[in-house]
């Protein structure tokens, strides 16, 4: 190749294209990642990567055995991987397809359901009881004691911990990623003049979570049957399951777009990285492609 063809094919291999293709590249690698390692199989994938890094190296060092081994080998491993990661690849093209957006609305829409009717309900019965959805923040050095379920929120559960008969019926529940995670908290008393003598100690309970946190707090009390929620450090008195169902959906959109899976903040530097560790690798891989070929 003369200096002319050299200077054309640089420029043709340089230009935007090979940025538009670097970053779908990083977009793929990126997507896949986050999504094998939320199904937990990034193990596999791991293995893979250094079975990948031996090829490369075996390629750059000329190892003529391993390449052999590899060339006759990896199309029986394709195979293999399409079989062993079947549910995965489902997974993979399902949130392609923004299909996990819907469900997650749907999902919100029948928790918000199942809490509210089950407030109402032992509102009307005259049971008291205290539910705390947990927001970004960690709840861990507010609350104490308890009972660890993590148990998948209905109707009948939530009437059955608030049953009098209950070891954790006095306690409050806390509902974490959209499951149940602990029953019969203790939350601290507020310290504050923010509530009157009045109000039982599941409201300064409550009052006191919502001063030190940023979780929504949902009170039923035993004496009035009537409901209250916190948040922020203020009290707001509920009549109904679709005002109750609105507060929590508004919530949790103002916290995050998807309450099964809130993560703290403070927590970006690890996507970041991830992000350019994604970048890299597709520069290094879009690199060796053009020095094959």
């Amino acid at each position: 190749m003369n200096p002319v063809e050299t200077i054309i094919f640089m420029k043709q291999m340089f230009g935007w294209r090979m940025v538009l293709d670097i970053l779908l590249i990083a977009s793929a690698m990126f997507f896949l990642y986050r999504t094998l390692l939320h199904l937990g199989t990034w193990k596999i994938v791991a293995g893979i990567l250094i079975a990948m890094a031996v090829f490369f190296v075996a390629s750059i060092l000329d190892l003529k055995g391993i390449e052999w081994i590899y060339s006759n080998v990896s199309h029986v491993a394709v195979i293999a991987l399409i079989v062993i990661f079947q549910p995965e690849l489902r997974k993979v093209f399902e949130r392609a397809a923004s299909v996990r957006r819907a469900e997650i609305g749907n999902r919100s829409e029948e928790l918000s359901t199942i809490v509210s009717e089950s407030l109402i309900k032992l509102a009307q019965q005259r049971r008291g009881a205290i539910v705390v959805i947990s927001g970004r923040e960690p709840l861990r050095e507010w609350i104490s004691g308890g009972f660890m379920i993590d148990a998948e929120p209905s109707f009948p559960l939530i009437m059955s911990i608030f049953d009098p008969n209950s070891p954790g019926h006095d306690g409050a529940m806390i509902i974490k990623n959209g499951r149940i995670s602990r029953f019969g908290v203790r939350l601290p008393i507020s310290q504050s003049a923010r509530l009157s003598e009045n109000y039982g100690t599941r409201h300064h309970a409550a009052m006191g979570l919502c001063e030190k946190s940023d979780a929504l707090i949902i009170v039923v009390s035993e004496e009035r049957g009537l409901l209250s929620t916190f948040q922020k450090g203020a009290i707001r008195k509920v009549k109904d399951p679709e005002e109750i169902k609105k507060i929590i959906l508004t919530y949790w959109k103002e916290i995050t777009s998807n309450p099964f899976e809130i993560k703290k903040r403070g927590k970006k530097t690890p996507f970041i990285f991830q992000m350019v560790v994604s970048i890299a690798l597709a520069v290094v891989f879009w690199t060796m492609l053009v020095v094959a070929q």
